[in-house]
């Protein structure tokens, strides 16, 4: 099956060059979504590895969630500076 490589009316359908139309506060936004995301399921595994005694895994873990607690304030601070 071909691509259309124009306008495609039926399914308006518009081409592009791949360029983010958002700005930077929105891609910023959803950075933090994603880490959000990332950061709920490492909580749910660090309480998985304590119930089941995984102190190996937990460790490591822990370390995650810091990682991603960190980068979060950093893209929370960043959209902030894009916002003013």
């Amino acid at each position: 099956m071909a691509l259309p490589t124009g306008h495609d009316d039926e399914l308006g359908i518009e081409p592009t060059s791949g360029f983010d139309e958002r700005g930077p506060t929105e891609v910023a936004g959803d950075h933090a979504m994603g880490l959000e995301l990332q950061l709920v399921e490492v909580v749910e595994q660090v309480k998985r590895a304590v119930v089941q005694e995984r102190w190996d895994d937990l460790r490591e873990l822990r370390v995650e969630e810091a990682r991603l607690e960190a980068e979060l304030a950093s893209t929370a601070e960043a959209a902030g500076r894009l916002a003013e």
